[in-house]
């Protein structure tokens, strides 16, 4: 007797199998930087990629670090956010290792890298503009 799978609000099943097509599919949404740099001077930050459907929104997030000026790479690379459950041919979802590493080639097959260069280029830009605050005395 096959088993129903009670998905959470706004989760996006996908196989496995196909995922290498979907990935054709799936667009850059957004970068988002977090506040102020590492310790060791270096940006760091998530972006997000979806793939929107008639009636949901598939999303995969990622942390980044920037390792020079211009060169960018995953955080943790087995560390991807999604609402989206992956299943086997048999419709069963895949064992969590399997998904981290599944989403992780996602992640790969995606061209990431250039629209969080051009967001941080963006954000230098806008900050190169913005005047210097001071405090009153």
């Amino acid at each position: 007797m096959p088993h129903l799978i009670r998905l959470p609000v706004g989760s996006v099943c996908w196989p496995a199998s196909a995922l290498s097509s979907e990935a054709l599919d799936v667009r850059y949404a957004q970068t988002s930087t977090h506040a102020g740099r590492a310790s060791d001077g270096r940006l760091s930050g998530s972006t997000r990629w979806e793939r929107v459907y008639a009636d949901a929104r598939a999303w995969v997030e990622w942390d980044w670090v920037e390792m020079t000026e211009g060169t960018v790479v995953q955080a943790d690379p087995l560390n991807v956010r999604s609402n989206v459950l992956l299943v086997d041919e048999r419709g069963r979802p895949l064992l969590s290792s399997r998904r981290r590493a599944t989403l992780a080639t996602l992640v790969y097959l995606l061209p990431w890298q250039g629209p969080v260069l051009d967001a941080l280029r963006a954000g230098a830009r806008s900050a190169a503009r913005m005047p210097e605050q001071r405090l009153a005395a």
